[in-house]
């Protein structure tokens, strides 16, 4: 009887310790799964927020870009020049941060004809205007942007006469 009602205690025990245990481990499961989907999420945001970073800095320097294209539109050589320097720096700058291996090729493309749109705007050369027409593009390029036609430098085709 001692032996029966030993066993019964240690039963009842073990019964009680599963009652107690069995919601707290399905508690601490659950919590883990929503600690990692949390943390999915953190770092799918956390990259969303750097592309957005990155697209709103080349945006910024597309700005720069559009106020330099005016300088040189209106003949403000000066302007220009002032404008020339800190876009071409943003433009470096967002090269060496990119990882993106077909925008940081477009923001060298650009690079590559800082000196020609530099000496031109040091000679106020009205056509240096015609060098930062492929800028534009290398930047909507790196923006994503759809980049229009180019126009054919023979101009637009002549209507044919009609017989």
């Amino acid at each position: 009887m001692r032996r029966l009602l030993a066993v019964l205690v240690v039963l009842l025990i073990a019964a009680a310790f599963v009652a107690g245990y069995w919601p707290q481990r399905e508690g601490r499961l659950r919590a883990e799964q929503e600690a990692a989907e949390a943390r999915r999420q953190l770092a799918e945001a956390r990259a969303e927020l750097a592309r957005a970073e990155a697209r709103d800095r080349r945006g910024r320097l597309f700005g720069r870009l559009l106020a330099l294209e005016d300088a040189v539109a209106s003949g403000d050589f000066g302007e220009a020049q002032a404008l020339s320097t800190p876009f071409f720096d943003g433009v470096r700058d967002e090269a060496t941060r990119e990882a993106d291996a077909a925008v940081r090729t477009s923001l060298d493309a650009i690079l590559m004809r800082r000196d020609t749109v530099t000496a031109g705007l040091a000679r106020d050369d009205g056509s240096v205007g015609e060098v930062l027409v492929p800028i534009e593009r290398e930047l909507r390029r790196a923006l994503g942007y759809s980049l229009p036609a180019l126009p054919s430098p023979t101009g637009p085709a002549p209507a044919e006469a009609a017989p």
